[in-house]
């Protein structure tokens, strides 16, 4: 991001990707394992060293026989390290939240951690292995929207004229009480939704493999072995269901007064539509 400024005006260029990389990984650091380890730096570079070492072991073993894959990931993710150093973070943590909340601790971190432990009923799911092991699922899970937040950032730069209109939205909104934050906010909804749907994550998504001969309802045959998937973006961009398709809308999904439509409902970054994926 460089549009021939130079450093002595105050700009420098940076590379979004790792500059989106690490907001996401610090803001999804502090939901799931809360401010204590979000904090701390030996940690961070831990969760950064893990989720590049992640997509690596994830794009290699598509080059690999799926049987290898067992062994193959596993010994990737090893190589690096940070997944043990963030396993020996979290049993520690672990440990700890457990102890506090066995002693009727009230004031205990409310974060994925916590949730993990609570959604953890028996005293099977309640060890500290199975927890570490359930805490990371779900931080390696928060990894998608990284892409999301690095087009967000290149269309802002493209249309800075949007900037203002959504500060100010957000910066209303945390005059309401806390209880009310993050309910009434459509147009940065809307711009997020029309970035996903601009730029979707993936061309094909819900990719599967056809287990057994398929026949659908309209007469479509799938032989076993086929993969049958989603044609994301091309449902995004079909004048079918959107107007100007190819055109990046920022409020393409709010009505001047700010609702959906103008049916008086807010519509949020993350409802399922029939041609919403």
């Amino acid at each position: 991001m460089n549009d021939g400024r130079s450093a002595s005006d105050g700009w420098k260029p940076i590379n979004t990707y790792h500059f989106s990389e690490e907001i996401s990984l610090r803001v999804n650091n502090k939901i799931i394992f809360g401010e204590r380890l979000s904090e701390n730096h030996d940690f961070f570079q831990a969760t950064l060293g893990y989720h590049r070492q992640a997509l690596f072991a994830m794009l290699t073993s598509h080059y690999f026989p799926h049987w290898t894959h067992k062994l193959l990931v596993p010994g990737l993710l090893a190589l690096g390290g940070a997944m043990k150093k963030i396993e020996s973070y979290l049993t520690v943590e672990v440990a700890e939240r457990l102890r506090d909340i066995e002693a009727g601790q009230k004031e205990i971190p409310s974060d994925g951690i916590t949730w993990v432990i609570e959604a953890s009923t028996t005293k099977d799911q309640r060890a500290v292995k199975r927890i570490v092991q359930q805490v990371i699922s779900v931080f390696f899970a928060s990894a998608h929207q990284l892409p999301l937040l690095m087009f967000s950032i290149f269309r802002l730069c493209e249309h800075p004229e949007y900037t203002k209109p959504l500060i100010d939205e957000v910066e209303t909104m945390l005059k309401l009480p806390t209880t009310d934050h993050y309910k009434h906010l459509p147009l940065l909804e809307s711009f997020l939704r029309e970035t996903a749907r601009h730029d979707p994550l993936d061309s094909l998504s819900v990719q599967r493999k056809v287990l057994k001969d398929f026949t659908f309802s309209d007469g479509s045959h799938v032989p076993a072995g086929n993969v049958i998937c989603v044609p994301q973006q091309a449902v995004m961009r079909d004048p079918k269901y959107y107007d100007r398709p190819d055109e990046f809308l920022p409020f393409r999904f709010t009505s001047e007064s700010g609702t959906d439509q103008g049916n008086g409902a807010i519509q949020k970054f993350t409802d399922l539509k029939p041609h919403f994926y």
